[in-house]
């Protein structure tokens, strides 16, 4: 199975935030998902430093983002993206 892992680093968006901020991110592409791990942010069941919280998944036909939003549970949250499909999108006419 093939493995990949890319390093970037997320920047502070808001411009009234008094400090710069960034958060160094691990991306890996592993078995047909992408999994993100920003650092200092993980999961409940994998030690410090090696969960990957935010995932992005094809599942039954459906493109699906998968979060543990919670370091103090084991279940995520799963959240179903196809009515951000471009093809439903209501005509503004």
């Amino acid at each position: 199975m093939s493995k990949d892992i890319y390093t970037i680093t997320l920047k502070e968006q808001c411009a009234d935030t008094l400090l710069p901020s960034a958060i160094k991110v691990k991306i890996l592409s592993e078995g047909g998902q992408i999994w993100i791990q920003p650092q200092g942010y993980g999961e409940n069941c994998a030690m410090d430093g090696e969960g990957y919280p935010i995932g992005v998944e094809i599942w039954q036909g459906k493109l699906r983002l998968i979060l543990f939003d919670d370091i103090n549970s084991e279940d995520p949250q799963i959240i179903d993206l196809e009515n951000a499909r471009e093809a439903c999108r209501l005509n503004n006419d």
